[in-house]
């Protein structure tokens, strides 16, 4: 009987020692190296931090680009700009930014070339915007000049239905400032170069290109020796333009 029960103990002994191997076993495949949960737990901790400053960043933005009063002005056109610009196959936030750089949504702003409004439209163009779209007050109304300024905007972008997104709306911007005449010429010396006439790296510095005294290179890429829609001299405010529009467009995704 005693050696009974000493075989049965030693079976007993035997069973609870084999389902604590089992149980540490799958605990080793089972928990992630010591290294690895302090790489987990310095991650989460980064992302937090990461968030926390880009919290920070985008409060900052918004307190340097969009200051109380145009906060409110963005608010009084919001559903004028964004009806539009669904309408015409466009970022509401890229009109934004291009009111932002035209006119920091100062209804009566005039550029020293005349052009007026919200989205400064020229007197000319303003007229043909006028006849196409059957809109009275293009200048002086700035829903209408809004209405007025998305509608050429997306006129501009279908100049450049070849090029990639980032660069159509590059090159439409500087159309919108310095028309797209300039732009074509600009691409023209790129065909010459024999670099992509799409990218709008290669554009830039072509516009600078199209003053008088670069005849020499005219004569090689037009046969009259002159650019097709006459000299440019305007480069730098065109450049600026276009890059400054991006920068407050890629502010406004991260605000929007």
């Amino acid at each position: 009987m005693k050696k009974t029960n000493f075989n049965i103990f030693i079976v007993l002994f035997a069973l609870l020692v084999f389902v604590v191997l089992i149980d540490q076993l799958r605990w080793q495949q089972t928990a992630p190296p010591a290294d690895q949960t302090v790489l987990q737990e310095d991650t989460l901790l980064q992302n937090l931090v990461n968030k926390i400053k880009n919290k920070q960043k985008l409060t900052s933005i918004k307190k340097r680009i969009l200051k109380r009063h145009i906060q409110k002005k963005i608010a009084i056109y919001e559903p004028v700009i964004t009806k539009f610009s669904k309408r015409y196959g466009m970022d509401w936030r890229l009109i934004v930014a291009q009111i932002l750089k035209e006119s920091r949504f100062a209804e009566k702003s005039v550029s020293y070339m005349g052009a007026k409004g919200l989205m400064q439209i020229m007197p000319r163009t303003a007229r043909e915007i006028s006849r196409e779209l059957k809109i009275q007050g293009v200048i002086k109304n700035p829903r209408a000049n809004i209405i007025g300024g998305i509608y050429h905007m997306s006129k501009q972008l279908r100049f450049f239905r070849k090029a990639e997104f980032d660069n159509r709306i590059r090159f439409a911007l500087a159309a919108y400032n310095c028309g797209a005449g300039h732009v074509f010429d600009a691409q023209d010396i790129s065909v010459y170069q024999k670099r992509d006439p799409r990218e709008w790296v290669n554009i830039r510095p072509n516009l600078m290109m199209l003053k008088k005294k670069h005849y020499p290179l005219h004569l090689k890429v037009w046969p009259s020796g002159i650019p097709e829609y006459g000299y440019f001299y305007d480069h730098k405010q065109t450049l600026n333009y276009v890059a400054d529009i991006m920068d407050y467009y890629e502010m406004l995704k991260m605000i929007f």
